[in-house]
């Protein structure tokens, strides 16, 4: 990864924030069992795996190569009941994290890693596979 593809993804997250930010809100919809069958099912999974995957990042930047566990996005989604969470719970929350996200776009090395669940990542890599995941979720939207 150059200096390029990292400032690009760092905008792809931004450009997702605002994508994201105009959504209208949307109940918790019991019978929704995938993320395109509701807006708040998707938001609510989004924030779960941004939620995760920053204090990854954090440790990546303050410790030299940490080893981190973290619950599966899915496994947060379920124990924080997220499905039943009011909209406004999760895009504050989602916001918060992302601004914090975004701010690391001139301050890190984003190649300076270690371990995610006893595998081998780096701050741009779990930039990128946040930034392709929610790619992919909007897109069923």
């Amino acid at each position: 990864m150059d200096g390029t593809e990292w400032r690009d993804l760092i905008d792809l997250l931004r450009y997702h924030l605002e994508i994201i930010q105009k959504w209208e809100p949307d109940l918790p919809d019991a019978g929704a069992l995938r993320c395109e069958q509701s807006r708040h099912r998707t938001l609510a999974h989004l924030r779960a795996c941004q939620e995760q995957w920053l204090p990854v990042v954090t440790a990546f930047i303050d410790r030299d190569s940490p080893s981190v566990k973290i619950l599966h996005p899915w496994r947060q989604f379920d124990l924080g009941n997220y499905a039943a969470l009011p909209w406004d719970v999760h895009m504050k929350r989602f916001v918060e994290d992302r601004q914090r996200w975004l701010s690391f776009r001139d301050s890190v090395d984003w190649n300076r890693g270690g371990k995610r669940n006893l595998k081998s990542d780096t701050i741009g890599g779990l930039t990128k596979h946040l930034a392709n995941h929610e790619s992919h979720h909007i897109g069923l939207l």
